[in-house]
């Protein structure tokens, strides 16, 4: 067993996101904490620009705290806009839909590994 910090500066370096092999200039993300300091979760930052709207069928289990913006949920029928210091938790496998007008920053916790779940889904897209 170990721990691990990593500082506010080197965690929120955002870099363009190329999740899910597609780059989007409105996406920027950090992977603060991924393989190979933990074997089973993934942390960090990300900024969704004004604008940006995405639908997913979700890849990991994952828990957003919100620290600036709104960003508003679909799923399942349900809608709801999640805002500075509100926790959202999305299940794996949920169907999402979600949109930002004025953009939003939040630190996002997964399980698994992000890079697995990226993985996951490249293979899916090949069989699909």
């Amino acid at each position: 067993m170990h721990c691990f910090i990593v500082r506010e500066q080197e965690a929120k370096k955002l870099k363009k996101s190329t999740l899910f092999g597609v780059e989007d200039e409105r996406v920027y993300f950090s992977l603060a904490i991924d393989s190979p300091v933990s074997k089973h979760m993934s942390a960090g930052y990300i900024r969704l620009h004004p604008g940006y709207a995405k639908e997913l069928e979700s890849p990991v289990d994952e828990v957003d705290l919100f620290l600036e913006g709104s960003l508003t949920y679909t799923c399942e029928g349900n809608s709801f806009t999640a805002k500075k210091g509100d926790i959202v938790f999305i299940e794996k496998g949920s169907k999402v839909h979600f949109t930002t007008e004025e953009g939003c920053f939040a630190f996002f916790v997964t399980y698994p590994l992000m890079q697995e779940a990226i993985d996951e889904f490249r293979k899916i897209k090949k069989i699909g």
